[in-house]
């Protein structure tokens, strides 16, 4: 690893550590074919719910660890037992908003069924709390295989739970189960690949030094994380129905969720990469543009190909009952090729030390985006996705116009970045909307001839308009 260039680390950690995503979206593709929509609505409420607070229990120490390199092992240690102590007192935080909701509003049937789901989950939160810390320590020596071989482990012994436990009649608590088991599993195979333990030691100190930082990403990552789950924890399910909430959980599950999971996946490689180099601008601005030009490509022909197709789609997972979030997952499709090329933003702040940036502007936003999503419900999951659009547009100008003065880039070179990608997904989409409009087929042999013909025209648009960019990705992930 010591004879690899910071390229071929890069490159060769964000294959990896991207393996266990398609096995966990195969599964919850399985729920949502099997499970009624009013159940899966409130997993997937219960799921946002929950991720609030784990990022509250990490307190943004895994990322200051991996910003200050040399931070010793008390810091560590101390870290790790922060870690445990909010994540537990989450816990039972968690466990008590029962009853404070009961006594607020009554035991009502929706606050009944999402606590039938939720509690049993909360236990991820400090699992997720003390997770992060020993992910760190992997990542700061940038062992993002190891990471993903635990991420990949958890995510096939999870699903070999969940998919027994579906078959066994369990209903949606198979859902709830598959969600512990990977989250147990992963803590246990970063464990055991850091071959880690804290010290009993605990230095207040030095806790003290690393949580500036921490709070700053942790606060950022919150306010971020409300700003793009807000529509699922609040407006839809609570204002709209369960049953509205299992259509848009779907459409938001295949659109944005890979994109959020690619960003957690990304910034969790670009950061450490990027924090050994940050103060070369010149290697940052080279880093940035190559990165941004790799998630376009990749992630842009296939977006446009689930645009196209996206009727076909909802017909194959359940029938006609889907075919209302057919605009919704076509508008997230939209905003999700915008925020796939924003992904790395984050990154660049935290490797400049900016996190406040992130903070001040997600603050921003989010004053921004609640009255959009009030204005939005009234028109249903349609409105919603529209409002989320909007916001994806201007997330990535502002955002976009921080970085350039941060790594002094300018606008020009950064659209130059995305002609490759461009002219491949153009390709792409005149390719499926001729063969589409051509046959006449039902839903699964459409959506076979779709993938079939998406992927000989994606081969063909690369080798003309991007092969110079692969085959230097290609060299950098094999450390030529």
């Amino acid at each position: 690893m010591s004879n690899q260039s910071l390229a071929t680390r890069a490159v060769r950690g964000a294959f990896w550590t991207g393996g266990g995503l398609g096995v966990h979206l195969i599964v919850t593709l399985i729920f949502f074919r099997i499970l009624n929509l009013e159940d899966m609505g409130y997993f997937i409420w219960a799921q946002r719910v929950l991720v609030m607070f784990q990022m509250v229990g990490v307190l943004g120490l895994n990322d200051a660890l991996i910003k200050y390199q040399d931070a010793s092992r008390i810091h560590v240690s101390s870290a790790f037992w922060a870690c445990l102590f909010v994540g537990v007192a989450l816990f039972f935080g968690f466990i008590a908003s029962e009853w404070l909701l009961i006594i607020w509003w009554g035991r009502t049937p929706n606050i009944a069924a999402f606590f039938d789901i939720a509690k049993p989950m909360a236990l991820i939160i400090p699992l997720a709390s003390v997770s992060g810390i020993v992910k760190a320590i992997l990542a700061r020596e940038l062992r993002f295989q190891s990471i993903a071989i635990s991420e990949m482990a958890a995510a096939l012994i999870a699903a070999i739970v969940g998919i027994g436990l579906l078959f066994g009649g369990w209903g949606i608590k198979s859902a709830v189960w598959n969600a512990i088991t990977r989250e147990i599993a992963l803590l246990g195979g970063l464990w055991i690949a850091a071959a880690w333990m804290p010290s009993l030691s605990f230095s207040w100190a030095k806790l003290k030094a690393l949580l500036p930082f921490g709070f700053n990403v942790s606060g950022a990552n919150l306010l971020n994380n409300i700003n793009n789950n807000l529509d699922k924890v609040y407006f839809v399910p609570v204002l709209l129905g369960p049953v509205a909430a299992g259509l848009y959980a779907f459409a938001y599950q295949y659109t944005m969720v890979p994109l959020n999971r690619a960003s957690v996946v990304l910034t969790r490689v670009v950061f450490p990469a990027f924090s050994v180099v940050q103060r070369n601008n010149q290697t940052l601005r080279r880093g940035y543009t190559r990165t941004i030009t790799a998630i376009a490509l990749l992630s842009w022909p296939a977006l446009i190909g689930g645009f196209i197709y996206g009727r076909e789609i909802l017909l194959f997972v359940k029938g006609e009952e889907m075919l209302s979030a057919l605009n919704p997952l076509r508008l997230l499709i939209l905003a999700g090729m915008l925020k796939a090329v924003g992904t790395v933003v984050g990154s660049v702040f935290l490797a400049k030390g900016k996190a406040n940036w992130s903070f001040r502007w997600t603050l921003v936003n989010l004053i921004v985006f609640v009255p959009a999503l009030y204005w939005g419900v009234r028109y249903g999951i349609d409105g919603i996705a529209a409002v989320l659009s909007a916001a994806a547009v201007l997330f990535l100008v502002v955002t976009q116009i921080l970085v350039n003065r941060l790594i002094v880039l300018r606008m020009i070179d950064y659209l130059k970045s995305f002609v490759g990608p461009l002219l491949t997904t153009l390709w792409v989409a005149a390719a499926l909307v001729a063969v589409r409009s051509l046959t006449d087929l039902g839903p699964v042999e459409s959506l076979l001839v779709g993938v079939v013909v998406g992927s000989i025209a994606y081969a063909i648009a690369v080798r003309l308009f991007a092969w110079a960019f692969v085959m230097r990705f290609w060299r950098d992930f094999r450390g030529q």
